[in-house]
């Protein structure tokens, strides 16, 4: 179970911090695949970092955030929170460079498919040039042809700025969220055990006797 909300009251000094709670089986569920138990209330599909990261591209406020982990009482132990973060921060900048370096590939391909896309431009252009020159404006070919030279062209530049400009952005975007993700301020809470659920659901026999 993922929850996200604003936690805190608006300040005059400080922005609110953004909280994101995640309900985990095992601590190093945030990090790795979770193992699926079947018609259990609780734990993720997903690792609890992408869950994370999927928020915090939805919700790109740019204040800090609060990441409260509910875990069962048995997963944690002293300094686990300070463990968390270590391997947090440790975790958002790998996957920082990682991106950086798919963004910069992305990119180097997208220079690299102008080679092919400009030729075809080019010749969409000269086509749509020889149509507008030498055909009749009238004639429904001539209107075809001029039609055809200009899909060339489109279709010659629309790939390589695709990969230069909108396929880089998504690493850009996921960064930013990675750099909230990482100076994030966590908590873990142990999860109320079922047994002491069902206690305080059960009257006290011994009271009615009295």
């Amino acid at each position: 179970m993922t929850d996200v909300r604003q936690a805190g009251a608006p300040d005059s000094d400080a922005d609110p911090a953004e909280e994101i709670q995640l309900d985990l089986a095992r601590a190093v569920d945030m990090f790795e695949r979770p193992q699926v138990e079947l018609g259990s209330n609780h734990g993720t599909f997903q690792p609890g970092i992408e869950l994370c990261i999927a928020e915090l591209e939805s919700r790109p406020t740019g204040r800090p955030v609060h990441l409260e982990l509910t875990l069962p009482q048995s997963e944690i132990s002293e300094g686990l929170e300070e463990r968390l973060a270590v391997t947090m921060r440790r975790y958002c900048d790998e996957r920082s460079y990682v991106n950086d370096c798919s963004r910069r590939s992305t990119q180097r391909s997208g220079v690299r498919a102008l080679r092919i896309g400009l030729p075809v431009t080019l010749l969409g252009l000269t086509i749509t040039a020889i149509a507008f020159h030498l055909g009749d404006s009238d004639d429904p070919q001539t209107a075809v042809v001029d039609i055809l030279g200009w899909v060339l062209a489109w279709l010659g530049l629309w790939y390589p700025f695709d990969k230069l400009i909108f396929y880089a952005s998504d690493f850009v975007r996921e960064n930013r969220a990675l750099e909230e993700l990482r100076d994030a301020h966590i908590t873990v809470v142990a999860r109320p055990t079922e047994q002491a659920g069902e206690a305080a659901s059960t009257p006290d026999r011994s009271a009615e006797g009295v």
